[in-house]
């Protein structure tokens, strides 16, 4: 019986400060089961998540992960609500610090990972970064967006208060007024 290749999920809690020191690189995906916030953010994760992390020592001796993930995601279309796809790829510079003073202390072309133990949560790192890269909001095309066509800026339609509530309503108030106007 042939049995399925299995996946090369990275694992979510590693030590960065020791992978620094022996100079790993790790490649292989992200569980999206793990990505919660990135899952409530986007209609589906439609692809895996794929990383690829260096760990290294930087000028001055500073602790680095530099790398990229990649993965394709569904977004809800504002405009007409319906799924489209969206490929989101990301490169990452960080460098591995103890606490927020420290990363204040940082160059600007380095963005902080505060790692205050040992331990550190790779999974939450490409899941923030992937994050980063999502749009605020999200069109299809014009012409190929399903409700384009079905919306009006409502120029060129003469009398339609049948269409327009505000004009039922205004309509009902005059017809009101008249009945009342003529019992008296």
């Amino acid at each position: 019986m042939l049995t399925p290749p299995q996946r090369n999920f990275l694992p979510q809690v590693i030590e960065p400060r020791r992978l620094v020191n022996q100079g790993v690189t790790l490649t292989g995906e992200i569980n999206p089961d793990l990505c919660l916030r990135l899952s409530e953010a986007v209609v589906e994760i439609s692809e895996p998540i794929m990383a690829n992390l260096v760990f290294d020592t930087a000028e001055q001796g500073r602790k680095v992960v530099r790398g990229s993930a990649s993965t394709t995601v569904l977004m809800a279309c504002q405009r007409c609500l319906e799924p489209m796809k969206l490929s989101l790829a990301v490169e990452m510079a960080l460098c591995i610090v103890w606490s927020e003073e420290k990363a204040k202390l940082l160059p600007r072309d380095l963005d902080p990972w505060i790692v205050e133990d040992e331990a550190g949560d790779i999974t939450a790192l490409v899941e923030d970064e992937l994050l980063l890269a999502l749009p605020f909001v999200m069109y299809h095309p014009e012409d190929q967006c399903n409700t384009a066509a079905s919306y009006s800026t409502g120029e060129g339609l003469g009398d339609v208060a049948e269409e327009n509530p505000f004009g039922v309503l205004a309509q009902l108030t005059r017809e009101q007024l008249k009945d009342s106007g003529s019992d008296n």
